[in-house]
């Protein structure tokens, strides 16, 4: 950013979104540890030290790729809710969307399994707080099941945190059973109906 110009808080988070999705190329391309911030500046038209002004590091790109797409999924989510379906439809098409939003971020993702606690305390913590967000919207939609008798009382918390990492293990199995699709409208089946006869 040349000096002297200001930019507003609208045409920050712009450049901020324009940074990310440059750098989202690259890690897709190359890998998120292989790819410097250097040929990050390079692709965005900047020079590496205006580069941050945006983003102190790689892990804050990552965090904030990885909050942007979060809270897309929660956008996307809650127009589901916003549907008024039955608590069981609602439960499979926002665990379509946590399996679409784990496919299409692998990277992000896999990064962050790998990474999580080596990462500096605040951005734990912006990932816990975006983490939370998603599990709590998941949770309203089980909390709401009970209360309409659709669902057995249960540990709505525990619950939400399972059906959820339920679509982790589908995403990442080594040894899938059928497609991501096909395992999912299982896991889903097993999560609302159980094993048993």
């Amino acid at each position: 950013m040349p000096k002297g110009i200001i930019l507003t808080s609208e045409q920050q988070v712009k450049r901020r979104l324009d940074i990310m999705k440059v750098a989202l190329e690259l890690f897709y391309v190359k890998g998120i540890e292989k790819t410097s911030m250097r040929e990050i500046a390079e692709l965005a038209g900047l020079g590496k030290s205006s580069l941050y002004d945006f983003f102190e590091s790689k892990d804050e790109i990552v965090v904030f790729a990885i909050e942007d797409q979060v809270k897309n999924a929660i956008t996307t989510v809650q127009e589901i809710i916003n549907a008024n379906l039955l608590p069981e439809q609602s439960l499979r098409e926002i665990m379509k969307i946590t399996l679409a939003y784990s496919k299409g971020n692998t990277i992000l993702f896999m990064w962050l399994g790998a990474k999580a606690y080596f990462l500096d305390g605040i951005y734990q913590k912006r990932i816990r707080n975006v983490r939370h967000s998603y599990q709590d919207i998941v949770q309203s939609v089980i909390e709401q099941g009970i209360k309409e008798g659709f669902f057995r009382v249960a540990d709505v918390e525990l619950a939400s945190r399972l059906l959820i990492n339920s679509m982790l293990s589908i995403t990442y199995t080594s040894r899938p059973s059928h497609s991501m699709e096909e395992m999912l409208n299982e896991a889903v089946n097993i999560f609302l109906h159980g094993i048993t006869v």
